[in-house]
């Protein structure tokens, strides 16, 4: 599962592995039954009052159920969980889904209704548009740890509201540069999309891959594309309102359009290389590796997994920069792994509580510190970075660059594995920038019109 000017920043299978953390029993009484009742049924209802005041009196021998996937759950949430359940009393059933299926998993939970109290779940356009989260999910805008979020710009849904807890890594995509290749070509940083064009030229010269693309796995067509209406929405502030009511498409998008027509034209020219199409995700560490590229797609928790595989400081010959490509100057900050709880929950109170006890500065800090990733609540960073990372922040900080959030996050009525597919023919350059837009705008039109959604 592969997986906004400046914010306020620093903004079922075959197989199904089961941690289960201090028992199996299923919490779910209303509080203000009989508590002794509770008890035999291996329950402990809590007293009246604010959720958020609870103690070990009141929620001793409760039990909450949590979904997740292999690739989402870090050994500092699991000691957050342990810790809670020290604190509190409250036994946690913790369900670890394979990467491999745990989307499909947790999709098919939601058609058969069969729900745990909390889902950790991705916040892709894929997941919101089956999660519903206006119909299925607990609105927790008014929640006490928002208000510790840098911005809730990228979290909240088309509506508006929040549904999620972002408590995992935020990372933030760009182009990376790989100064070591730059530097043995003469070149200097790019500042502009011009820039960029122009180093892509030197390096294509100098037998380099100027632009290693990874579009060989199709989610990546879908990434560059991220700030594909930024320009136009800044232009006018209706303009998602306008998509999400049928007033225009993506056909009438100029940066969209605009963007399309570098990604066409760029693989034209040759600058994703020989075969773009051979190109993968993973491929790209071997080419920042072997400085085998001068500018490739890379995000922020990315420098970590680097400097695993290749020793503690490869990471630094990389620095990121705005995907400059149509007409966007903006790097892009993704959605993030979040906590979801289902509306009909029958833990809804305990659920809610053991989000906002995670969400302590103490905590927060402990966790991020634990999986050293930038983190999307206010004044809490990771005591250690990579250097590109540092550097990205910094520049966000300071207002050197701006960031966006992806359209199709907010755009409703999303293909993603269609939308991927066919940029995957803009770029053999088989569809050109119209031909995508007929046929995408055709399909999205489709899923409105099922949905319900008004002007469709």
């Amino acid at each position: 599962m592969k997986k906004r000017r400046v914010m306020p920043m620093l903004m079922a299978g075959i197989f199904t592995v089961s941690a289960i953390l201090g028992g199996c029993a299923q919490g779910g009484d209303n509080k203000g039954t009989d508590a002794q009742k509770g008890k035999e049924s291996g329950q402990q209802e809590a007293s009246g009052g604010d959720i958020y005041e609870y103690t070990k009196e009141d929620l001793d021998g409760r039990t909450i159920s949590l979904v997740t996937s292999q690739d989402w759950w870090k050994d500092g949430m699991q000691a957050l969980v342990d810790e809670y359940k020290e604190e509190f009393g409250v036994k946690v059933q913790v369900e670890i889904l394979p990467s491999d299926t745990a989307s499909e998993v947790i999709k098919s939970k939601f058609t058969t209704k069969e729900l745990p109290d909390i889902i950790m779940n991705s916040a892709s356009p894929a997941e919101l548009t089956y999660m519903n989260a206006s119909q299925n999910l607990e609105d927790l805008t008014d929640e006490p740890w928002v208000e510790k979020l840098n911005s809730i710009d990228g979290f909240v849904d088309t509506d508006g509201r929040l549904y999620g807890c972002p408590l995992a890594a935020q990372d933030y995509w760009g182009f990376c540069v790989n100064k070591e290749v730059f530097e043995e070509c003469g070149l200097e940083i790019p500042e502009s999309k011009d820039d960029l064009v122009d180093a892509f030229k030197v390096l294509q010269e100098k037998g380099y891959t100027p632009f290693y693309f990874g579009a060989g796995d199709s989610w990546m067509c879908g990434n560059i594309t991220s700030s594909g209406v930024y320009a136009d929405s800044q232009k006018d502030s209706d303009l998602i309102q306008k998509f999400n009511t049928n007033e225009m498409n993506y056909g009438d998008s100029e940066s969209f359009n605009a963007m399309l027509q570098d990604l066409y034209d760029w693989s034209k020219d040759g600058y994703f290389g020989k075969n773009p199409m051979a190109q993968s995700w993973d491929g790209q560490f071997a080419a920042v590796a072997d400085n085998e590229c001068g500018v490739l797609i890379g995000l922020t928790s990315w420098f970590n997994e680097i400097d695993a595989k290749y020793g503690e400081g490869t990471a630094d010959k990389l620095t990121m920069i705005p995907y400059y490509i149509g007409t966007n100057d903006t790097i892009y900050q993704s959605t993030s792994t979040q906590f979801y709880i289902p509306k009909d929950g029958k833990n809804v109170d305990v659920s809610k509580h053991f989000i906002n006890w995670c969400a302590s500065d103490e905590n927060l800090q402990t966790f991020y510190d634990s999986i050293g990733a930038v983190s999307p609540f206010k004044d809490i960073e990771p005591s250690k970075m990579t250097a590109p990372t540092k550097d990205l922040l910094d520049k966000l900080s300071d207002g050197t660059y701006g960031v966006h959030v992806s359209h199709n996050s907010v755009i409703q009525g999303q293909d993603w594995d269609s939308f991927c597919q066919l940029l995957q023919e803009v770029v053999m350059n088989r569809y050109t920038p119209k031909q995508f837009c007929d046929e995408y705008d055709g399909i999205r039109e489709g899923i409105c019109q099922s949905l319900g959604l008004e002007g469709f």
